[in-house]
């Protein structure tokens, strides 16, 4: 009865260590591999680049750049400047014989806005033997425009996603609505232009 005793614990000892194995086998097949790219308390810089679509003007190319400072893995505040041009050829062909109010046809356009940036899901995607994290995030937030046919506040609100490539670096792609008042033909006008722009993104500390 004594060995009998000895025996069970032992016994149960392996079978629990059996199915703990087999648990990490599971965990290892389903790619369950540990988040290697750190976010919080680490600044980031971006360079960005795509086209601008404007409400009342053609579309252009917009060029701008970010800083975003990420507080926790999940939230984060970013202050945003970019570049466009209002393409007013179309503006030109309606106003006819009505006096003209566009004096350019490219005239600059810049805008300066600050965001709050939310981070409500963090996915991974598998190539070959690698995995590559992703987030998707989604950005609100307030600034100013300055346009010969507008200066004021504008609203910001968007989304986008980040792909994080080694420990240091990452590749964006950010769609954002700019919402503001626009005079054009002597009236006023609320607009929704949106920019879609792809980037690469370089994390500080880099040894993170």
């Amino acid at each position: 009865m004594a060995l009998l005793a000895g025996a069970l614990p032992a016994r149960a000892e392996c079978i629990d260590q059996e199915l703990a194995d087999r648990l990490a086998v599971k965990r290892k097949r389903r790619g369950r591999d540990p988040r290697d790219f750190v976010k919080a308390q680490r600044h980031e810089f971006s360079a960005l680049g795509g086209y601008y679509v404007s409400d009342l003007f053609a579309a252009s190319p917009v060029i701008g750049g970010s800083y975003t400072y990420h507080m926790t893995e999940d939230a984060a505040v970013e202050a945003t400047y970019s570049y466009t041009h209002h393409d007013a050829e179309t503006i030109r062909a309606i106003e006819a014989d009505r006096v003209q109010v566009i004096e350019e046809l490219h005239a600059p356009v810049t805008f300066a806005s600050s965001a709050l940036v939310w981070y409500p899901f963090h996915g991974k995607l598998r190539f070959g033997g690698s995995i590559v994290h992703f987030d998707l995030h989604l950005d609100v937030g307030v600034g100013v425009v300055d346009a010969p046919t507008s200066r004021g506040a504008l609203g910001v609100g968007g989304f986008g996603m980040k792909f994080y490539l080694g420990k240091a670096v990452a590749l964006r792609f950010d769609v954002r609505d700019h919402v503001y008042r626009q005079e054009l033909l002597a009236e006023r006008f609320l607009v929704n232009d949106v920019s879609t722009t792809a980037g690469l993104s370089i994390f500080l500390p880099l040894g993170f």
